[in-house]
């Protein structure tokens, strides 16, 4: 999957989900927004769980593996593993900002979606609740031991995408109240 994240592509996902967050919210707005929370709520579950799977599955036999932490933000920048010292080639850095851009992606729905399927949360539960799940998940890698590496910067990236994703909502939000007829426009 990393290798299709381009300028390009990240510029219509995020179009995407400030669009889905703009849909969404116009429809809460609407005398159906019950049936928003619940649409709402079962795509959130759905994406938890492509979340879940995409980075606790194990890739080898639980306990196989070593238990290590990558403590330093960005070290794959500069310290491609096995080459020590010699910093990081140009195809290998690609592909930790390529890896970067995918953690902080993966949680922009998350936060949208959460966003809309629980209203009463305000942006700072939100992002913390993906800062507490990004953190779950680097624990599960770290204690499976099953081919993952804990990672500082995935917790980073991930919480990243939480706080686009929370202010993509909130920012659709904010716009639904300033459209004309919505009852709330202000002058």
């Amino acid at each position: 999957m990393i290798l299709y994240i381009s300028p390009l592509t990240v510029a219509a996902f995020l179009t995407a989900t400030v669009g889905l967050c703009l849909l969404g919210v116009w429809w809460r707005s609407r005398a159906d927004a019950r049936r928003l929370l619940t649409v709402a709520r079962f795509l959130l579950v759905g994406w938890g769980l492509v979340v879940l799977v995409a980075t606790v599955l194990p890739l080898e036999a639980p306990g196989s593996g070593s238990h290590d932490v990558a403590w330093v933000p960005g070290e794959g920048l500069w310290e491609p593993s096995g080459y020590q010292g010699a910093g990081a080639f140009a195809e290998e850095r690609e592909n930790v900002l390529r890896l970067q851009v995918a953690n902080t992606a993966m949680f922009i729905p998350l936060a949208a979606l959460s966003s809309l399927a629980f209203p009463a949360l305000s942006g700072i539960a939100v992002i913390g609740c993906c800062l507490a799940l990004s953190a779950s998940i680097e624990t599960a890698q770290f204690l499976l031991a099953a081919g993952r590496t804990a990672d500082v910067d995935d917790l980073l990236f991930n919480t990243l995408g939480g706080v686009i994703g929370a202010f993509s909502a909130q920012l659709a939000t904010q716009a639904n109240r300033m459209r004309p007829g919505s009852g709330r426009h202000r002058a």
